[in-house]
């Protein structure tokens, strides 16, 4: 059976606390990451060319899904059109992640930088830290709860996706400042 199967087929497991995910750009030509533990691959997330606000992604126990920013939301549905796995709506302050299966997760940020947490009323679940190098961009995930490994991994890639897109942003932002210097001699 081929990996990407073996990724929508696989059930059970969990993730335990201090363990170690990262999410890791495969080629600096395109926004294509590989999610793994130290022993193992969890699933991937992958842009669409000239697509900034939608990606694709397949994780072990969850299949195939997308990821899309509408609006003030991002939404993720599966491949098969059942309902969206989950929503992430933004608020001021952070943003509300509803699982289907679970209660609303808070995400927000935590520190200087590109540092982020998904937190319950109990506390942490994940924190996510992103980098953002000259030609290739990764997220170091740390799994502050152990949790079943489908959660985590749905998690991870909702964490991945707004982080690496947070990324994106300021890059964006500072390609049109550097771009508006230029043009105006300064």
């Amino acid at each position: 059976m081929r990996e990407e199967e073996a990724m929508s087929n696989e059930k059970g497991g969990t993730v335990e606390c201090g363990q170690a995910i990262s999410l890791t750009q495969r080629s600096a030509r395109r926004r294509d990451y590989e999610m793994r533990t130290a022993e193992r691959t969890l699933g991937w997330l992958r842009w669409r060319p000239g697509r900034r606000s939608v990606a694709q992604a397949e994780g072990r126990g969850i299949g195939l899904v997308e990821l899309a920013a509408r609006r003030r939301r991002v939404v993720v549905d599966r491949a098969d059109g059942a309902e969206p796995l989950a929503t992430v709506d933004r608020e001021r302050g952070g943003s509300v992640i509803h699982a289907i299966e679970g209660h609303a997760l808070r995400w927000e940020k935590t520190a200087r930088g590109n540092h982020w947490t998904i937190r319950d009323q109990d506390g942490t679940l994940l924190s996510i830290a992103a980098s953002q190098g000259l030609i290739r961009s990764s997220v170091q995930i740390s799994v502050e709860r152990t949790m079943p490994e489908q959660t985590a991994v749905l998690l991870c890639l909702i964490g991945g996706y707004l982080a690496l897109s947070e990324l994106r942003y300021k890059a964006d932002l500072a390609t049109a400042a550097a771009a508006t210097a230029a043009a105006s001699g300064g």
